[in-house]
């Protein structure tokens, strides 16, 4: 796991709530403080969706499907005091990148005007061998610094 912090906070969040670049991203969960506490999961309810085309659908929406929602409910005069989004690669890149890993997580906070991300990784099972963490740590370092946003 490492944390970077986002020094380009508006070029980043421009790019996070108002483009496609983090759409086929999962979003596994946002909590959001503004006037009131919001927690949205990420979890695809498939009773609301066509039964026969339910199978189609994802386990998890995608970034790209929730992101103008989240950004209407962030857009405003003021800044939420807090936020949090927790982002996951989905299932091929997953499994294009490691075997061992169900799942690789991009945490993105913002607290007190700062806006940190993380990296996280899920194991299928107990291993000592890290080297998922390192694939990913790199793979997030890279890009973060590919769109100059640390």
């Amino acid at each position: 796991m490492q944390t970077f912090e986002i020094s380009n906070k508006k070029e980043f969040m421009l790019k996070l709530l108002k483009t496609d670049l983090f759409d086929s991203f999962e979003m596994r969960e946002v909590i959001l403080h503004t006037a009131f506490k919001m927690i949205i999961d990420g979890k695809r309810n498939k009773d609301y969706y066509d039964t026969a085309n339910s199978a189609e659908y994802s386990l998890y929406i995608t970034w790209g499907e929730i992101r103008k929602y989240i950004y209407d409910l962030i857009q405003g005069s003021r800044s939420p005091s807090y936020m949090k989004i927790i982002l996951a690669a989905n299932d091929k890149k997953t499994a294009s990148l490691s075997e061992d890993a169900s799942a690789f997580f991009l945490n993105i906070s913002y607290k007190d005007n700062g806006l940190i991300c993380s990296t996280g990784v899920s194991y299928k099972s107990f291993t000592l061998d890290q080297g998922a963490d390192k694939i990913w740590d790199k793979r997030i370092k890279d890009f973060l610094f590919q769109y100059d946003f640390i």
